[in-house]
């Protein structure tokens, strides 16, 4: 269910009525569930959410988060808790017992076969009917790692050696379990599962799993054909012989692939690298293939395409060059996207409503065994930095309205408040447009009268005449980060802004909006604020809010606008109500 990447559709606190609705419908649709496990599962008071998602395939279901833990998945009509919910009530749900190696193929998306479970005596077995929920643990650790539906009876389990058992829902290292907003995920050390004896039962478990043969016509070979492989003595099928899946083949491919290149690279004395191209289309594509050969198998995904633009292709562009997807045949960073989608590079897709994102990356594509990335650089990744904030400045976009008064130079090019005053000086010099009757005037000739809406011979205060060609212009702004990097927004920078909120029980919150914006990055943020003022601070989205907003625990908004002034040096213009929030009391 979380094994692709998922969209955020809503995130809404919960009132008290709405806790105890949950609380008994937890208590009506699981027969284990009592008073005493609801109440450990959801207690009264908590600060509980529940989070709409959009799913790959399109299906929204909603999970319930319970002091930034998610312990129930609503889909449909049903609820399915989560490994979380199990780790507090680990009999809730009947239980199968994994091998080890198994839990992380789940986690990439297979389902459960039957070779993977451990079989016990028939008594001890749990029961349970087809389509019903259960979970899953391991022999080494008794915590839950997986929850999904039956896809056979226990009765038909315990008679079958070969096909699927469970078809898993939510899966310990899915991209549930890993969501940043939700307190970090640690799978817990309980003992190890006791329905059946593994020193009595192991030689049974080997003698009813019997996949050497099935693997091979179940599974296609990783190995060429034209690869002869060394015969080796056939190993323990349940503990040396995990299967591996088709889902997880490119993921192989990719580890193998880095594995050998690196290899390569040891056994000989010279690293060739590719030739840098000239051409910017080939070099755009070749700061790609460096990207995916060097972050491919470690790059956390989704990653938003303008970041991938920003923090990763222009840094791996070399330095004698200049990487601009502006100069290249495709102009813009989509339509480049789009075509490395086609040749089967990455794949990339809208996550939010305007923002597209790279979601998938192909790490056994034939171009990437070809190439020979550069030197890995320690700038690669800026924006995992602190969180310095980069030079903010003010500029404006040459429009059709004004090109002929800034010719030679092209619609589109950014220009400061500096630069156009002093080309409109030359302009006047050139054309003796002072005006001789007024004194700091200028009379103007048929360009300025249409930039201006005014009639020729006319004349108009130097201010003025600065203020009419500003406002035929798009403000814009530029920011230069601590990497040398230079970004350029087509839009006048929204200030950060600051807001105290009151939530339930008459409690205040500190909500900063626009951080990233200036290249914050808002978990150290967050992590640097709750040291500071010493209490709760974390990530969160409100309601009709557009991006992830910083929430501090009271009112500090004295303390965050002290920490952005004079600790990172941020523009007292760039931060709404800086002056009242400075001049307030702690």
């Amino acid at each position: 269910m979380f094994f692709k990447a998922y969209k955020l559709k809503s995130n809404n606190t919960l009132k008290n009525s709405e806790k105890k609705h949950l609380a008994q419908r937890i208590l009506n649709e699981f027969p284990a569930a009592t008073d005493e496990k609801v109440k450990e599962l959801v207690p009264v008071k908590s600060n509980s959410s529940c989070m709409k998602l959009i799913l790959h395939s399109g299906e929204t279901v909603g999970v319930y988060v319970v002091d930034s833990v998610p312990v129930m998945i609503e889909t449909g009509d049903a609820l399915v808790p989560t490994v979380c919910a199990l780790w507090k009530v680990p009999d809730l749900l009947p239980t199968l017992i994994v091998h080890s190696p198994v839990l992380s193929k789940l986690a990439g998306g297979a389902p459960l076969y039957a070779p993977g479970v451990t079989l016990a005596d028939p008594v001890t077995f749990p029961r349970f009917s087809r389509g019903s929920l259960i979970a899953a643990a391991t022999v080494d650790n008794g915590a839950a790692g997986a929850v999904g539906h039956a896809a056979i009876s226990s009765s038909d389990l315990l008679r079958t050696s070969m096909g699927v058992c469970m078809e898993p829902l939510h899966v310990y290292g899915d991209l549930l379990s890993k969501e940043p907003k939700f307190t970090k995920l640690e799978r817990p050390k309980f003992d190890p599962p006791t329905y059946n004896d593994m020193a009595d039962n192991i030689t049974m478990d080997i003698a009813q799993l019997s996949i050497q043969q099935p693997i091979k016509e179940e599974w296609p070979s990783l190995v060429k054909e034209d690869i002869k492989q060394p015969e080796k003595p056939t190993p323990s099928p349940v503990l040396n012989a995990p299967r591996i899946i088709p889902d997880e083949i490119s993921n192989v491919d990719c580890n193998e692939e880095l594995d050998l290149d690196d290899t390569a690279i040891t056994d000989t004395s010279q690293i060739e690298e590719d030739p840098i191209p000239t051409d910017m289309d080939e070099l755009l594509k070749w700061c790609l293939l460096s990207f995916i050969k060097l972050e491919g198998k470690n790059i956390e995904l989704p990653l938003k395409t303008n970041l991938l633009y920003k923090n990763h292709l222009i840094p791996l562009c070399p330095p004698d060059r200049t990487l601009d997807v502006k100069k290249s045949s495709y102009k813009k960073m989509g339509k480049f996207l789009e075509a490395m989608q086609k040749e089967g590079l990455l794949e990339v897709r809208e996550i939010e409503k305007g923002v597209s994102a790279l979601v998938a990356v192909s790490c056994a594509h034939p171009l990437l065994r070809e190439h020979r990335a550069p030197a890995r650089r320690a700038a690669a990744r800026p924006a995992a930095a602190g969180p310095a904030p980069p030079l903010v400045r003010d500029l404006y976009c040459i429009t059709a309205n004004v090109t002929e008064l800034f010719a030679p130079l092209r619609k589109g090019t950014a220009l400061s408040a500096a630069d156009v005053r002093s080309t409109l000086t030359e302009y006047v010099k050139t054309r003796g447009l002072n005006s001789t009757q007024q004194r700091g005037a200028v009379a103007l000739d048929p360009l300025l009268a249409k930039i201006t809406g005014q009639q020729e011979q006319e004349t108009i205060k130097w201010e003025g005449l600065m203020t009419a060609v500003l406002n035929k212009m798009t403000p814009s702004t530029e920011l230069q980060f601590s990497d040398g990097t230079v970004k350029i927004i087509k839009s006048k920078l929204e200030p950060i802004k600051m807001q105290v909120a009151t939530r339930s029980g008459n409690k205040k919150v500190t909500l900063v909006s626009n951080l990233e914006a200036y290249g914050f990055n808002l978990l150290e943020m967050a992590r640097v604020c709750q040291h500071g003022v010493a209490a709760s601070c974390g990530v969160t989205r409100t309601p009709g809010a557009k991006c992830d907003q910083l929430m501090v625990q009271g009112d500090q908004t004295h303390f965050i606008a002290k920490l952005l002034i004079e600790k990172y040096g941020l523009p007292k213009k760039y931060l709404e109500g800086a002056d009242k929030a400075l001049n307030k009391k702690k």
